[in-house]
């Protein structure tokens, strides 16, 4: 074995994750989430390229909801390790899911085919029972409106790649609607666990369910804020006093609810011109969304800018989905 395998050996090893599903952001403790985020780090070197790690497993994905990134990443991924991949990107059509399979029936014979399977699903209570029902691994790729924590892992790792740390650092998670926000809900888990500053802001109709603001104040003994019923100039005068902006956007594929949404979320648009204001008095704010975005949702001449890491994190997410995966396989 080569130096440099004993060292990626030594990497995965030090995450001890083998074997393990990853279902919510907080499976992991602290330290492992930065353990895996070195381990990100030394396999950026493939984003773009390849190393044979993994010739011999296979991914099968699994996804009840449309996705392009959350899928194409996870392929990428694989492949960049020498993995391979089978995918169900419509099962309700294209499997026996159509036949009225159950989840359980399915998930147990994609068990058969795969050594870690990727599920994407609109209800939680069903993928969490495929899951149950899997054989192998299973990492939750977007459940319902409860979390999405791999999304949330590389924007985690997004913000440790620009800033090396997360003490101190102040964050806010915003969407009118935080009720369906499930990145929104991985990521202030992970967030505060971390040393984040984190605030939450939504409009107070709509606020993060109970379940997750008692989690983070209670079980994890952190100070969490939240801010509700901004309007446009109210919010930009927040968005001065924080370091990191997550807007974890809208699921609605299209129509009347994603119309609605983008009327709600002008009350919290953050207009490029206080970004760059704050930074001529060299205080750098910056901005992630998860995307899918449309016009209307973000000031999109923040797009060119220093200000912007959505586009960052696309490739970002490569690496880290790489290291998830190898957590979860081992050398």
């Amino acid at each position: 074995m080569s130096e440099y395998m004993r060292s990626m050996k030594e990497m995965i090893e030090a995450v001890d994750n083998v074997g393990k599903s990853f279902i919510s952001i907080n499976d992991l403790s602290p330290e492992q989430l930065l353990k895996l985020f070195e381990l990100g780090k030394s396999l950026e070197l493939f984003n773009r390229s390849k190393i044979d790690l993994f010739d011999d497993k296979m991914l099968a994905l699994m996804f009840f909801q449309p996705s392009t990134r959350t899928r194409m990443s996870f392929q990428t991924a694989m492949e960049r390790m020498g993995g391979h991949v089978i995918v169900e990107a419509n099962p309700k059509v294209t499997s026996s899911v159509a036949k009225e399979e159950s989840i359980e029936d399915t998930m147990r014979c994609i068990s058969q085919y795969a050594n870690v399977a990727v599920i994407r699903h609109y209800d939680e209570d069903e993928a969490r029972r495929g899951a149950e029902a899997a054989e192998c691994p299973v990492i939750n790729g977007g459940w319902g409106h409860w979390e999405h924590p791999t999304q949330a892992l590389l924007d985690l790792y997004t913000i440790w790649r620009r800033f090396g740390h997360f003490d101190g650092l102040k964050v806010a998670v915003v969407s009118p609607n935080m009720i369906e926000a499930r990145t929104g809900h991985s990521m202030a888990y992970g967030l505060a666990r971390l040393g984040a500053d984190v605030t939450i802001c939504s409009d107070s109709d709509l606020r993060t369910p109970n379940e997750v603001t008692d989690r983070i104040r209670t079980e994890f003994n952190v100070d969490l804020k939240e801010e509700f019923d901004f309007d446009q100039d109210g919010f930009n005068n927040f968005v001065r006093t924080q370091d990191y902006i997550y807007l974890p956007g809208c699921s609605a594929p299209a129509g009347a609810e994603a119309e609605a949404f983008k009327k709600l979320m002008d009350r919290y648009l953050i207009r490029y011109d206080t970004l760059r204001d704050e930074a001529e008095k060299g205080h750098m704010v910056y901005v992630t969304h998860t995307l899918p975005r449309r016009a209307g949702e973000m000031d999109l001449a923040i797009d060119n800018t220093p200000h912007q890491l959505y586009f960052r994190a696309i490739l970002q997410s490569v690496s880290i989905r790489m290291a998830l995966l190898a957590s979860i396989l081992g050398l």
